[in-house]
């Protein structure tokens, strides 16, 4: 019953207000945590706000479609060929799993809602404000997890035991159950904040004070919920990021390089700092362990190249191939830790070629207008910072994650700066 009236009330917001609606989804990207059926059929509170959104934008606010996909399609061929071929492997990895059920309801929650999601708000961009309609609510999400993780560091509320029972392991979760969401969240929104404010400096272009205190807030508290979660490849994500973006800043360009090949060369050299250096080269138990599944994940795909696991496949299939690590049993997760190998295992080839293309497709929209690059600097690094963590881990398969990666290029494309 509470689902029920809270979908009315959203129903009337975004219809009297869709701005308002599309505010309130990005808000709460976490509230597909909140978990309820309409009768045989499992949702969340997050989906059901999306095809509100989708079902409106479409019937109130998407003009020109035919134009806009004409448009998309010359402007960013790469990108939308890309994004055509990874729906097309989503929708066959459905018949190729060893649960038809489980997989159609990763392809609604990963593949099809967010594109859904991406193409409705791309062809109603003239109703909206970016800034304020899309990113202010993500960096309010983005405090609000913070925060809370940093609460947990103190109080241990609501961590799990296993991640409390031991001080010397002791991470927090925030509402994920789990320490890696964390810093799977927070780490493409810090480097959007310290993008934006970036922008600001560069570029001289003008925001509310509003705006600008909640970057300050999320870039202080972001990486400091990322340490307490102990998510280092979050943390490199986010470092990879912000030097992206001195980077294509001249007057830091230099700077950046120095400091990042001092920084480098400290790591490699002093004694104190060889935890560190094994962590980064992945000599720890921790890096060890993520190199023993890539290796079972691509004695897999080496027996299944051209279709891979399957959707919601990866756990059933990959047990032939799952030994022990030094003696050591590991317990099988859900997916291979590594952003390239789960779009394989999960679409097989067409899956991975189509999300390559997108990745490529991206960058090459965001750098072809150089004089751009004040602008769209931000989503580069941001995108970066996605792609940095996925190294060591899959920030895409979540339903949050995966809205979160298509808003870049809505950002991107609709042009709304």
């Amino acid at each position: 019953m509470p689902y029920i009236l809270y979908s009315i009330f959203y129903t009337l917001i975004t219809w009297r207000r869709f701005s308002h609606g599309v505010f309130l989804l990005f808000l709460l990207l976490p509230t597909y945590l909140i978990r309820f059926s309409i009768g045989p059929l499992p949702t969340t509170l997050l989906e059901i706000m999306i095809w509100i959104v989708c079902i409106i934008g479409l019937l109130k606010h998407a003009q020109h479609i035919e134009e806009s996909i004409v448009r998309l399609f010359r402007e960013h061929t790469l990108f939308t060929i890309g994004t055509i071929l990874f729906l097309i492997a989503a929708t066959v990895s459905v018949f190729t799993s060893v649960d038809l059920r489980a997989a159609a309801g990763e392809w609604k929650a990963f593949y099809v809602e967010p594109i859904a999601l991406f193409l409705v708000l791309y062809f109603s961009r003239e109703r909206l404000e970016p800034k304020t309609d899309i990113i202010l609510p993500l960096m309010l999400s983005g405090i609000a997890t913070a925060g809370l993780a940093i609460y947990q560091h103190f109080t241990g509320w609501m961590v799990p035991h296993a991640f409390w029972e031991n001080r010397d392991t002791y991470r927090v979760t925030a509402w994920y159950g789990f320490p890696n969401g964390v810093g799977l969240f927070l780490a493409p929104l810090v480097v959007m904040a310290a993008g934006l404010l970036w922008q600001r400096v560069v570029s001289k272009v003008r925001g509310n004070t509003i705006q600008l205190i909640v970057y300050c807030v999320l870039l202080t508290a972001g990486p400091l919920a990322a340490f307490y979660a102990k998510s280092t490849g979050a943390l490199i994500g986010i470092l990879s990021g912000i030097g992206i973006l001195l980077l294509l800043n001249k007057r830091t360009r230099i700077p950046a390089i120095v400091i990042g090949v001092v920084g480098l060369l400290g790591v490699l050299s002093l004694p104190s700092l060889q935890p560190i250096e094994d962590e980064l080269l992945l000599r720890d138990r921790s890096g060890q362990i993520r190199t023993h599944m890539w290796r079972e994940a691509a004695a897999l795909i080496q027996d299944r190249p051209l279709f891979g696991a399957g959707l919601a496949s990866y756990t059933e299939r990959i047990e032939p191939y799952h030994t022990q690590v030094h003696g050591e049993n590991i317990e099988i997760f859900h997916h291979p830790h590594n952003i390239f190998l789960t779009m394989y295992v999960n679409l097989g080839l067409l899956g991975l070629v189509g999300f390559v293309l997108i990745l490529i497709g991206f960058f090459y929209s965001a750098l072809k207008s150089g004089n751009r690059l004040p602008v769209t600097g931000y989503l580069i690094a941001t995108m970066t910072a996605i792609v940095v963590t996925g190294l060591v881990d899959s920030p895409y398969i979540k339903n949050d994650l995966s809205v979160l990666f298509w808003t870049l290029p809505l950002l991107l494309l609709s042009r709304q700066e």
